[in-house]
């Protein structure tokens, strides 16, 4: 991750996108690199995880890395809210976010069903209110002890879970039981922690590749090549 993409970024994927969308990143892997095969059977076994759970995931990618949409109120999509390992919680330029991924990374905007526009606006504020933060290394959840949002720790996918749990006032909004952090194979994981000091990360969460296959998220990949848009404009607020 963070190798510059070569190619310019195309400016009509900002009319792909709505205020609020789920913007997820789909590294090409070398299955031949042990962290990429580790990456990999992290995704499938949260697929067959939702699968197991009456999900109809409707492909087998594999997701490194998922942000918040920001749109301006004119609903131009302008920035992305993300949560990123070194450098914690931040808001980024749409343009700066596709230049962190290498060349054939695959997009996906990803649309929580069900959810208003003041709903979306919530996720997004709340979101908004953590930029400055940590990134939360040991997985946990953000703190109820904070006594500042920027306070709380976050990894990718959880800024992006917690803001919609608060912005529907539900303890779950992606799944209907908690999911179990998966780090598999579990041999791999340990070596991969321990060479950085730190024990794998246990408990409950989420990741990428499960907010993406969510039954509550219809995800359509960005098309890098789409014609410029006719000029129009939505209202967001």
């Amino acid at each position: 991750r963070c190798l510059a993409r070569p190619e310019a970024f195309p400016s009509q994927v900002a009319s792909q996108l709505r205020h609020g969308d789920l913007l997820f990143a789909c590294e090409p892997l070398d299955l031949a690199l042990p962290l990429d095969r580790a990456i990999r059977e992290v995704g499938t076994y949260t697929i067959e995880w939702l699968a197991a759970r009456g999900a109809k995931p409707s492909g087998d990618e594999t997701a490194e890395h998922v942000g918040l949409v920001v749109a301006d109120a004119s609903g131009h999509a302008t920035s992305v809210i993300e949560a990123v390992r070194l450098l914690g919680v931040r808001n980024l330029a749409l343009e700066g976010f596709f230049a962190e991924f290498v060349a054939g990374t695959r997009f996906f905007r990803g649309r929580l069903e069900g959810v208003t526009t003041e709903q979306c606006q919530k996720a997004v504020a709340y979101a908004s209110r953590r930029v400055g933060g940590n990134y939360a290394s040991s997985y946990a959840p953000p703190s109820s002890l904070a006594t500042t949002p920027w306070t709380q720790e976050f990894y990718c996918s959880s800024i992006v879970d917690y803001a919609y749990r608060d912005a529907l006032e539900q303890d779950l909004v992606f799944t209907n039981e908690p999911f179990p952090l998966m780090f598999q194979p579990r041999e791999f994981w340990e070596e991969y922690y321990r060479s950085q000091g730190l024990e794998v990360p246990s408990g409950f969460g989420s990741n990428p590749t499960l907010l993406m296959h969510s039954p509550r998220v219809k995800c359509v990949e960005l098309d890098l090549n789409a014609p410029e848009p006719v000029e129009e404009t939505h209202e967001m607020f």
